[in-house]
């Protein structure tokens, strides 16, 4: 057998008694804690975080996305979860697009190509965003500190500039050609040769990235709240931006935009643990039932990443991902039965269907309907599900009191529509793509209608006090990620840095993709149960899995503890 060198990637914890912030960059993650030392609870250092990561991490999140966020506030046991997802322009339909031959397929999710890629780039891609508005109705409800010095690190690194480092600098090359399609994104994410910026070298320092049409978005929402976005002069220079270029967003739809607020979030429970996450058109409710198909086995016995213990997580994950693509989407459009969907009893009856010692790769979806009142109107079947990476963020927060913060925030795929609207300066999401273009199926282009995505925000209190917040970026493999690390900490009792750090597995299909850390003996275990297997290897530039990040409260301390993804830039700060 060969013996060759490989990468071990790990990073520490971080530990705290106060307050603490993970994000996916660490300039985020350092404006989260400063507004902690200043005095901030942890939606203040959210929302400072929320709106540093648009500026920093152009790529993955910013004004012109979506958010989720959900809250656990320690003292009153409160939770709420506020969704600043996208709904379609009002003036859209499937006709808008011109559909070319049916066995081309393109985009994230595989859908029928259309004329000039226009549901995934460009501006008739976009949706409206919902980012502003989460955190702006969060920090209204539950903020300490004023609006404008929560968004002060923001303004500072948009006006006075960041260095760029290796990540920001990789992405941007990469996807340069999509992006020099765009006048204001050729201004903003190049410098003044038309080339990408880069970080620093031997010989030379990083170059610096100012945005000063950000900095002026960002001071009138500072000033105005919500409205600094959705009325006034930001809306006014999107929408022209949209009608010169053939887009259909306009006033109208931003200005009557509000994020939804759950004051019952979805709940579920893991043995000793309350789930707590946000209850539509995410990713947790097939967690959800991943957790539920697996607690009926208690993996501990199996020990971690065992061969016995990897067969049932794939085995839930399959089924959990067929009953997904059948049955969720919006509930305001068809019917849904996410109730049923994690029910421990819908996950008692996938959990017969499981051979504990051979693969069943051709699964067939249940029947969550028999654990809640089925409608009248029967659910449309979903199509095109193949793909789902996207590009999203994630960031935690925790503060002095214990509250405890999960937010996701995406533009959908890396950069979104690749629109960098001029005078405005933020990236445009491209929320179609997660769309059909054809129409009759339950997740087809409409109206209003709201995008299911796979972040996956989850908040756990164990015994009724806060103990865990997580989530992750990464498409439908955040869903599989999380499943693994809420395992990893709730059965396994890992700390947030080895559980994040360990190698997973990811199957929504007949392929299992597994990551190549685990150990030889193991893979090959898969294999001989009937997995058709994918070895993937991860590395900094090279992700087949989630990034997540989170941050866990010590029971028998109450120290705060730290953990983020070894590849990449992500770090958690602790004050």
């Amino acid at each position: 057998m060969q013996s060759r060198t490989t990468f071990d990637y790990r990073k520490t914890e971080a530990v705290s008694n106060r307050g603490m912030a993970a994000a996916m960059h660490p300039l985020a993650a350092e404006a989260g804690a400063e507004i902690l030392e200043r005095g901030g609870n942890a939606i203040d250092a959210a929302v400072a975080v929320g709106f540093a990561i648009g500026v920093v991490e152009p790529y993955n999140s910013g004004l012109g996305g979506i958010a989720v966020l959900v809250y656990h506030d320690a003292e009153s046991g409160q939770s709420i979860a506020i969704d600043g997802t996208a709904p379609l322009p009002r003036k859209i339909h499937p006709g808008v697009f011109e559909l070319l031959d049916d066995d081309e397929r393109t985009g994230v999710y595989q859908w029928r190509a259309v004329k000039d890629d226009a549901n995934n780039t460009g501006h008739l891609s976009v949706a409206i965003p919902g980012m502003p508005a989460c955190l702006c109705e969060a920090h209204a409800r539950f903020g300490r500190l004023p609006l404008g010095e929560v968004m002060a690190p923001a303004i500072r690194l948009a006006a006075d500039g960041f260095d760029i480092d290796w990540s920001v600098a990789y992405t941007i090359a990469i996807h340069s050609a999509r992006l020099k399609r765009f006048p204001g994104t050729r201004e903003t994410l190049f410098n003044s040769s038309g080339d990408p910026y880069v970080p620093s070298s031997f010989m030379n320092a990083a170059d610096r990235v100012v945005q000063p049409w950000l900095a002026e978005t960002l001071r009138r929402i500072a000033a105005n709240g919500k409205d600094g976005f959705y009325r006034g002069e930001t809306a006014r220079l999107i929408a022209d931006d949209m009608r010169a270029n053939g887009g259909l967003l306009d006033e109208e739809d931003l200005a009557a935009y509000d994020a939804r607020v759950f004051e019952q979030p979805l709940q579920g429970t893991y043995g000793e643990y309350q789930l707590i996450a946000s209850p539509e058109t995410n990713g947790a409710p097939t967690t959800f039932e991943m957790l539920n198909i697996v607690e009926g086995y208690r993996p501990f016995e199996y020990g971690h990443n065992s061969v016995e213990a990897l067969h049932l997580i794939i085995e839930a994950q399959r089924r959990a991902f067929v009953d997904r693509f059948e049955y969720l989407g919006d509930p305001d459009f068809a019917p849904s039965p996410t109730a049923g969907v994690v029910s421990k009893e819908f996950a008692a009856d996938r959990r017969q269907t499981i051979d504990i010692h051979r693969a069943t790769p051709d699964v067939l979806p249940g029947d969550p309907w028999k654990y809640q009142q089925k409608p009248e109107q029967p659910h449309l079947t979903k199509s095109g599900v193949a793909g789902g990476e996207g590009n999203t963020t994630h960031f935690t927060v925790v503060d002095d009191k214990r509250n405890m913060v999960s937010c996701v925030s995406t533009l959908g795929y890396y950069f979104g529509s690749g629109i960098v609207t001029p005078g405005a300066g933020m990236v445009l999401n491209n929320g179609v793509m997660w769309f059909d273009p054809e129409e009759g199926s339950m997740v087809s282009v409409g109206p209003g209608k709201r995008i299911m995505t796979a972040g996956t925000p989850v908040i756990a209190l164990r015994r009724g006090k806060p103990f865990l917040t997580v989530g992750a970026p990464g498409g439908r493999r955040v869903i599989s990620g999380i499943f693994q690390v809420l395992l990893n900490t709730l059965e396994y009792g890992m700390g947030p840095a080895e559980a994040i750090g360990a190698p997973r597995v990811h199957s929504e299909g007949k392929k299992v993709e597994v990551d190549s850390r685990l150990p030889e003996r193991v893979i090959q275990g898969l294999a001989d149960r009937g997995h058709d297997l994918i070895v993937r290897e991860e590395t900094p530039a090279q992700s087949s899995f989630s990034r997540p990040n989170g941050i866990l409260v010590d029971p028998d301390t109450g120290v705060l503890r730290g953990g983020v993804t070894p590849f990449g830039p992500a770090t958690a700060v602790g004050i």
